[in-house]
């Protein structure tokens, strides 16, 4: 068995050893070793493995640098895990064999594609598995994306999975051609190579996870004038209202015509195009959740937030999510 040591900013989620191209490789068959490696590797996540006397194989490795890593975890029989992931870095699972259960408190994920793993707590079940990981340093994420956006715009990463079966398969070739790639100590080594693959694997982050740019432009207005914000402020409490223009002028202190300019120049949409977006994205994250058999319908969320006509709602959704709000509803029932 290997040991490791933490270094970098994902000494969090993934701790490299002093070899080149920070390689760690650990496997045991003792139950309580697992839990340990497990807890060293990932020190915010607990895992439980039941008593026996069958067979048991654990196995973890991993391998890239501080902005980029690529890790396996194979692990024989039942168990179960709990606690979090890191806020310092974005983790993507994939379940190449096996089967894994997880729960989060606020977003229900999809095993069965790769996964964003979501912030906060989570609980885990899971039986003969084996997991690729891929993780990346937020702090180096975000500074790629404002260089890739026109004006540096931001990106919210609400998706726990990728739209389509495309966009999945998308994600798995990259995966796996970063799995490839950090496991030959010359891609690491050479600072331009290491550096298009990070971008590779940034930029099918953005386009399976994030939320599409005019998304995040006409949500985000933190760095817009205090009347803006007044105003993002008035149409999100009210966003389940009946919201008239003049009211919306009147609570960021300003003339309807100014608010007009102000909303267009600073997010480049209307008033009420932007609570048109504020109550999609209300709209989606209640599909997003579901409620098992019976408990959520398109219909019941569109007239919730406003949106009478059933055939314009799923209009406006499928042109903001790139999908029909029924093919949500049915992938997280």
């Amino acid at each position: 068995m290997q040991r490791d040591e933490s270094a970098g900013p994902l000494r969090g989620l993934i701790p490299a050893s002093g070899e080149s191209g920070g390689r760690i490789a650990v496997s045991t068959h003792d139950r309580g070793e697992a839990v340990r490696l497990m807890r060293r590797a990932y020190p915010h996540v607990v895992l439980e493995v039941p008593s026996g006397d069958g067979p048991f194989v654990f196995r973890h490795s991993s391998v890239g640098d501080d902005r980029l890593r690529s890790a396996e975890l194979m692990l024989t029989g039942p168990a179960r895990a709990h606690g979090a992931f890191q806020q310092d870095a974005f983790a993507v699972s994939e379940v190449l064999a096996g089967r894994l259960a997880a729960e989060y408190s606020r977003t229900r994920v999809d095993p069965t594609r790769p996964f964003l793993h979501p912030a906060g707590a989570a609980r885990m079940a899971l039986e003969d598995l084996h997991l690729r990981i891929t993780l990346l340093d937020a702090e180096s994420v975000r500074a790629a994306v404002e260089r890739y956006e026109p004006g540096g715009t931001s990106r919210r990463f609400s998706r726990s999975a990728p739209l389509s079966s495309t966009g999945a398969a998308a994600w798995a070739w990259t995966a796996a051609h970063v799995q490839r790639s950090v496991r030959d100590p010359h891609v690491l080594e050479n600072p331009i190579i290491a550096g298009e693959l990070f971008d590779l694997a940034v930029r099918m982050l953005v386009a399976c996870f994030a939320d599409p740019a005019d998304v995040a432009a006409s949500v985000g207005a933190a760095g817009a004038p205090r009347a803006v914000r007044r105003a993002v402020a008035y149409l999100e409490e009210h966003a389940l209202d009946a919201v008239a223009v003049p009211d919306v002028a009147m609570a960021a202190r300003v003339s309807v015509r100014s608010l007009q300019a102000l909303f267009r120049r600073h997010l480049g949409v209307s008033p009420v195009e932007h609570l048109h977006a504020i109550r999609l994205e209300a709209a989606r994250k209640e599909l997003l959740a579901g409620l098992g058999e019976g408990g959520t319908t398109v219909r019941t969320v569109a007239e919730r937030w406003g949106f009478g006509n059933s055939g314009r709602f799923a209009r406006l959704y499928q042109e903001r999510f790139g999908e029909r709000p029924s093919e949500t509803l049915r992938a997280n029932r």
